[in-house]
């Protein structure tokens, strides 16, 4: 399920977060009552959340600037909430969810990686929130919000690469 509304309200709100024209308690606030269906929403949603100190204000920048992997996830994700792709990444059961910490450690990890490609499908991670590298560059081919922002940082890549290059990722003042 698409809820148009909730995607294009989060893609804003995360857009001037990460462009700093808001701080994390403000970001937060904005999307706290945020209350939607659309699984693809709530991932992306729960994933902001790990770029964040939600104890310190602060913007995304300087010791809380985002990383290059960070960015190209973020920017990957808005180019999502402006798609009409559904979110096909299975849900992960709950009891794995909490073990998944316990059984890394105890496998040094080879049971977790097995346990997660078995639970992620056949999704290709590298365009996540996207399922498949097709999905993602068809979204390219027409961008809806991002083709003529004033920052370059959070303009999306061209469709004939999954990955954006140094260059265009720029950095966010």
């Amino acid at each position: 399920m698409i809820d148009r509304k909730a995607r294009n309200k989060l893609a804003e709100e995360i857009r001037h977060f990460v462009e700093c024209f808001m701080d994390n308690f403000e970001f937060d606030d904005a999307i706290f009552e945020l209350e939607t269906e659309d699984r693809g929403v709530n991932a992306i949603y729960d994933e902001m959340w790990l770029t964040y100190d939600d104890l310190q204000r602060h913007k995304l920048k300087g010791k809380w600037a985002l990383n290059e992997n960070q960015l190209v996830v973020i920017k990957r994700a808005i180019v999502f909430l402006k798609s009409d792709f559904e979110y096909r990444w299975p849900k992960w059961p709950l009891y794995y969810k909490t073990l998944r910490p316990i059984i890394w450690l105890l496998s040094l990890g080879k049971a977790t990686k097995r346990l997660d490609e078995h639970f992620n499908g056949y999704g290709n991670l590298e365009v996540w929130p996207f399922y498949s590298s097709e999905e993602y560059e068809k979204a390219l081919q027409h961008p809806r919000y991002m083709a003529n922002t004033h920052n370059t940082a959070l303009q999306p890549t061209s469709g004939r690469d999954v990955r954006p290059s140094s260059a265009e990722l720029g950095v966010i003042s």
